[in-house]
């Protein structure tokens, strides 16, 4: 569908129905019930809370979680802070944003699908924390808006103390967890502690702008290597 200038449609079904608009001057925004999630013309946050993957351990990890597909930034940012050994798994909810990423909007993000290092799993995020024991080096969370503004309800699971303890013990000791925040939510701090993940913020900056935050914690435990 084609509204004045943009170019409106649908992606996903049901509660997972997402909208891509594209705009004039190449303007892409992909949009759930009228709030803007992501567009291609702001995701230098989102490149650089995927550095955060090495930067948080102070050296390449091994396994990364990303949890939320969206363009593919995140990951490209994961991309150039692992060796030729690291691996990275995406888990992104809804099909359709993967095809999308590997189709036509390959070009946003540098088409990081494309790199052997990185896998996709269509499926909940949550289920896939759930499952996992001491898996992963890194797990970062870019599903949402922050800890306090869920896309999906279903994501409000993620911060629930339950949903923290999970996320800790999918990670390695040593192992860092973090999400992205377009908001302070500073408050969330202490559930990461309550988690036993010791927390902090990054600052994320969009050309030199703060634009937003990563909200860290680090699992107690001696880092294993990789």
């Amino acid at each position: 569908m084609t509204t004045g200038r943009c170019k409106v449609r649908a992606i996903g079904t049901g509660d997972e129905s997402l909208v891509l608009r594209e705009r004039e001057g190449g303007v892409v925004e992909l949009l759930f019930r009228n709030v803007v999630l992501l567009s291609n013309a702001s995701l230098g946050t989102e490149h650089e809370f995927g550095g955060l993957a090495a930067s948080v351990l102070g050296r390449p990890p091994h396994r990364v979680l990303v949890g939320g597909l969206g363009f593919g930034a995140t990951v490209a940012g994961v991309l150039e802070s692992l060796d030729a050994t690291g691996e990275v798994l995406v888990v992104e909810k809804v099909a359709a944003v993967e095809r999308l990423v590997r189709g036509e909007l390959a070009r946003v993000a540098g088409d990081p699908l494309k790199d052997k290092r990185v896998t996709v799993r269509v499926a909940d995020v949550v289920d896939v924390l759930a499952e996992a024991h001491e898996e992963f080096d890194v797990v970062l969370l870019d599903v949402d808006n922050g800890p306090n503004w869920a896309s999906f309800r279903a994501n409000e699971r993620l911060y629930t103390p339950a949903g923290l303890e999970a996320i800790a013990r999918a990670l390695q000791p040593g192992g860092a967890f973090a999400v992205w925040s377009g908001y302070p939510a500073d408050a969330f701090q202490p559930r990461l502690r309550k988690a036993g993940l010791a927390p902090s913020i990054v600052l994320l900056r969009e050309r030199g702008v703060v634009r937003a935050r990563a909200y860290v914690g680090v699992k107690q435990g001696a880092v294993t290597p990789a």
